[in-house]
């Protein structure tokens, strides 16, 4: 059973940008590969553009394609155009090696702060990577009375 990208898991990223991804996020990413069917370890892809959050964004090679249909489907325009510069453009494959782990490039720990730690925090069908401590700075009272349920509630309401 799949129930996509989970949990909030903290790793140390060394010198050269090697991080370990957590594994279970690695079987997220396996099973979302169609190419690990073979035995040969998980792709990710790394949105790099910047959002609405200060965090990088990670996506299984089939929540990927999904994402780019989208786009394809899009109207051709200023909406087409913003979508793919943020979506395609600053995409880059990371492919996870035997000890399950993956390389961020240099430039991208630089736009995205992230330091010795990083935070994988699930968003279902992505993984956000932050920075550790401005995931921690930003989560503050986060949720603080709020009942999520209720929100689930008022959201499917017909």
């Amino acid at each position: 059973m799949e129930l996509g990208f989970l949990d909030q898991l903290t790793s140390k990223v060394d010198a050269k940008g090697r991080v370990s991804i957590p594994a279970a996020h690695r079987s997220v990413l396996a099973n979302g590969d169609p190419s690990c069917e073979d035995g040969k370890n998980p792709h990710m892809l790394l949105v790099h553009s910047k959002s609405h959050k200060h965090c990088l964004r990670g996506f299984t090679v089939k929540a990927y394609k999904k994402m780019r249909k989208k786009i394809s489907k899009m109207k051709s325009g200023d909406d087409k155009d913003r979508a793919a510069e943020m979506l395609i453009e600053m995409v880059t494959v990371v492919q996870v090696d035997d000890n399950g782990r993956m390389i961020l490039r240099k430039d991208i720990r630089e736009r995205f702060d992230i330091g010795p730690q990083a935070v994988f925090v699930g968003s279902d069908d992505h993984l956000q990577i932050w920075n550790h401590d401005t995931y921690f700075e930003n989560l503050g009272d986060m949720g603080e009375g709020i009942n999520p349920f209720e929100l689930i509630d008022r959201g499917t309401r017909e």
